[in-house]
């Protein structure tokens, strides 16, 4: 008897979902979740179907990735270098795909950020303010970065750019293993997911608390003065003026993913998570200085980092304990 075709696909598609892990469904979620807001705000989001098949797509493309631990992944007796080489890196690009999405999850916020609200932009940005001003008796971002200090400014944009390689150095120190001999490392699994967690934390607010940092508000940056640097200062300045996204302000994705990520690291690299830390401190610190964050931005951050860093733990555990790589 023939097995109707419909049957077979709904087989595969079974098998292929049991096979993911935990940040696979929070990839997955997280992408539906993006493209069932941009379904019900269609009036208020003019681009909702690339979100829709962009994010329906990603799901799709997660159903036909390659299963980890499969035979692909072993490096063969007598196979020439670059055919061993090629394999860790598609190893590697396999393990740690979600981080790739990262840039583009926060960029598309610029169509969804005022979707329910196209009429009062921005309206949880007031209240930002007052926070900050009743928990500190003043606006934090203005009253610590005022007196003329280049050398200030400048290590404070260079803790604002260590977002860079606490994430690239985090990912790896997780995938090379403390001692392993095979990858990915032990605690790998719980990094990431710790990491991407605390990003999506982050990314599902921003729709429904939009606000900016005080970095776009004009009457407050007339005041100000401007910033003195050598190197870290112009590059941060230019990296903002190319990829910021208005509205996507709290919590602070800065300070949930790097943070997501030390917390993460921490079961296996306390070490190296000790060290992140203090880079990720800097950097949090240096969110407010530059005037890119509101205080209260950077508490409800570490909310977000810590609230993945437990859910990661709790759904990764016990594969870590028992995951097998190749090398």
């Amino acid at each position: 008897m023939k097995v109707p075709r419909s049957r077979v696909w709904t087989q595969v598609i079974s098998q292929r979902v049991s096979a993911w892990i935990a940040v696979d469904w929070a990839v997955a979620a997280y992408s539906l979740f993006v493209a069932v807001l941009a379904l019900v705000f269609a009036g208020t989001i003019p681009q909702w179907p690339l979100l829709v098949v962009g994010h329906t797509a990603l799901v799709a493309a997660l159903l036909l990735l390659p299963a980890r631990g499969a035979r692909w992944e072993r490096i063969r007796s007598g196979e020439s270098a670059w055919l061993s080489g090629a394999r860790r890196v598609g190893r590697f690009l396999r393990y740690t795909y979600p981080a790739l999405l990262l840039t583009p999850f926060f960029e598309e916020v610029r169509f969804t950020v005022t979707a329910l609200g196209p009429g009062r932009a921005y309206w949880f940005e007031p209240h930002l303010y007052a926070i900050d001003r009743a928990l500190f008796g003043t606006t934090p971002a203005v009253a610590i970065s005022q007196a003329p200090a280049p050398l200030l400014d400048e290590l404070m944009h260079a803790l604002y750019f260590s977002y860079y390689p606490i994430i690239i150095g985090g990912i790896v120190i997780a995938w090379l293993g403390k001692g392993a001999t095979t990858r990915p490392g032990p605690g790998f699994h719980t990094a990431i997911t710790s990491m991407m967690l605390g990003f999506f934390f982050s990314y599902v607010w921003y729709p429904f608390l939009p606000a900016r940092g005080p970095w776009e508000n004009p009457e407050l940056m007339a005041g100000l003065r401007e910033f003195q640097g050598y190197l870290f200062t112009p590059l941060v300045r230019w990296m903002i003026d190319g990829v910021a996204v208005s509205g996507g302000c709290f919590p602070s994705a800065h300070v949930a993913g790097t943070w997501g990520l030390v917390v993460g690291l921490v079961p296996a690299h306390r070490t190296q998570a000790a060290w992140l830390g203090l880079l990720a401190a800097g950097l949090s610190v240096s969110c407010v200085y530059t005037r890119y964050h509101h205080a209260i931005d950077i508490a409800a951050g570490l909310l977000a980092a810590a609230a993945g860093g437990a859910v990661a733990y709790a759904l990764t555990r016990r594969r870590d304990a028992g995951a097998a790589g190749f090398e």
